[in-house]
């Protein structure tokens, strides 16, 4: 993607967000690599949320004051 910064950002006054994620393969090797060590994943997080109340913990989230989350199914 090109972006002309100028034209089609700042006199818009446009904010971007990026973020980062793994590819597939990046994704295989960690949970490889968790699993071979006997890593307690869980101790990472510091919040849980059943799915209902996803709209909360995503508000939360906006606020980047927490650590690691995860929804969960009821």
């Amino acid at each position: 993607v090109t972006i002309d910064v100028s034209t089609e950002m700042n006199r818009k006054q446009l904010s971007i967000y990026g973020s980062w994620t793994f590819s597939r393969s990046g994704q295989a090797d960690c949970a490889r690599f968790v699993a071979e060590r006997g890593i307690d994943v869980d101790r990472l997080f510091t919040h849980s949320w059943p799915l209902e109340q996803a709209e909360q913990a995503y508000g939360l989230f906006d606020t980047q004051t927490t650590g690691k989350g995860v929804l969960i199914p009821a």
